[in-house]
């Protein structure tokens, strides 16, 4: 997949998402979603410390937010994500790396409704639209926990290789889900652990 499919990819699974979940404030360090569920402490030191040694001169992780606005909407994500990295635009919370990064490279936050927003079985959806798809791949860690997915698996599509990073997180009873994806080219794929440290603390702030 090449870096324009990649940006549609992120484009279209945003699009179709008409709620954002309302969580804690962009500041914080470890916030609670609507639902009372932490989605774990913004640990910048902790996520460039797995950072290896090879890779610390090309990704550095920041604390940052991503905004999102749509009309007089906006929706605040906080996380700790490389600080070179550029956000493509305010449609939605997608970033594109440096030179440094490898040109496969991106991660994106983002919420979706799979259709309508309303309460539904959130694992079995996030399983097709992210993890279902990727079980075709070489899996390096898949962990299930209540409210929660994550999964690291190397992939090659059309002879295009990258590592896939994907968090999925949820609450019983929300009308929609999180995700946190990164996608490492090969150049930076040893950098995983410190991606899925970073999808693990996301905070969300913003308009339902």
């Amino acid at each position: 997949m090449n870096r324009t499919s990649y940006v549609m990819f992120a484009v279209l699974a945003l699009a179709a998402c008409g709620k954002k979940d309302e969580g804690g404030g962009k500041g914080g360090d470890k916030k609670a979603d609507k639902a009372g569920n932490s989605t774990g402490t913004i640990d910048v030191a902790g996520v460039n410390a797995l950072v290896p040694a090879a890779l610390k001169d090309k990704i550095v992780f920041d604390k940052r937010d991503l905004v999102i606005e749509m009309g007089r909407d906006k929706t605040t994500y906080t996380l700790a994500a490389p600080k070179t990295w550029t956000q493509e635009g305010k449609m939605f919370a997608s970033l594109k790396p440096d030179d440094k990064g490898g040109f496969f490279s991106g991660m994106k936050v983002g919420t979706d409704c799979d259709g309508e927003c309303k309460p539904k079985s959130w694992e079995q959806i996030a399983d097709k639209n992210f993890f279902a798809p990727r079980a075709k791949g070489k899996i390096a860690k898949d962990v299930k926990a209540p409210g929660k997915r994550t999964m690291i698996v190397d992939m090659d599509e059309n002879g295009v290789k990258t590592t896939d990073v994907v968090v999925a997180w949820w609450a019983e009873g929300d009308s929609n889900y999180h995700t946190c994806v990164a996608k490492l080219d090969e150049s930076v794929k040893d950098a995983a652990p410190a991606f899925e440290k970073a999808c693990q603390a996301v905070t969300v702030e913003g308009k339902d």
